[in-house]
């Protein structure tokens, strides 16, 4: 590579870093710990808040492999089209990611369903209300206007999600069952996706490119000999 793209690489590494560690966490820690609080509403509350304050960190995360992949992608489009082998480990890495996405924007929507189910129906605040804003700018007079506008700001678009997931034709229990299996696709599908840009970093290798661009010449050659006879 003839110039160096830290700033998209960190993008995309930290970013699916986030997304994969904390939605493992989440399900290996987050919901086993919650599970020892005793009953089943007491544990759907607490690991529904432990979720609701991860949604922002993961919105960010997901967001920062998105722009670093996207433009790791337009930097290298070429030698994705030349080198036979990195375009398939490039477009399994687009449908893995979109998959992903697709699951996470899924969980947190049937999340919310369930988080409203257990802690607000006891309660009018939004979701969005378990916040660490909230905690923290109630300490500070001199900002209360900035913080108060935060939490508004915080609250209407827990409203929002709120009013997406009313809308999702599940009872409580089922949407219950669908959380706890999308919370396992969600880790299993951003780790393939590490994988595969270990691999993809794999195949920059010098040789690695000039083996691949060279089948790809091959296979063009064979085409065009086998057109002709034809």
């Amino acid at each position: 590579m003839s110039t160096r793209n830290t700033v998209l690489h960190a993008l995309h590494d930290v970013g699916l870093a986030a997304w994969f560690g904390g939605s493992l966490f989440g399900l290996a820690g987050l919901n086993a710990a919650a599970e020892e609080a005793g009953d089943r509403r007491t544990a759907d509350r607490v690991s529904s808040i432990g979720w609701a304050k991860w949604s922002p960190v993961n919105f960010a995360a997901i967001a920062a492999h998105t722009i670093g992949g996207a433009g790791l992608l337009a930097e290298n489009r070429k030698r994705a089209l030349a080198q036979k082998g990195h375009t398939g480990t490039v477009n399994a890495k687009l449908a893995l990611t979109v998959a992903a996405i697709a699951a996470s924007g899924y969980t947190r929507l049937v999340g919310k369903k369930v988080e409203d189910a257990v802690i607000h129906q006891a309660s009018d605040a939004s979701s969005s209300t378990t916040s660490p804003l909230s905690d923290a700018t109630t300490k500070q007079g001199a900002s209360s206007g900035a913080g108060e506008a935060a939490r508004e700001a915080d609250k209407r678009a827990g409203q929002t999600v709120s009013n997406v997931a009313e809308q999702l034709p599940v009872d409580v229990a089922r949407a219950n069952r669908q959380l706890h299996a999308l919370q396992y696709a969600v880790p299993v599908l951003t780790g393939a996706i590490v994988v595969l840009s270990a691999q993809a970093n794999e195949q920059q290798r010098p040789g690695d490119q000039l083996r691949g661009i060279a089948r790809r010449a091959g296979s063009a050659v064979s085409s065009i000999g086998s057109a002709v006879a034809a």
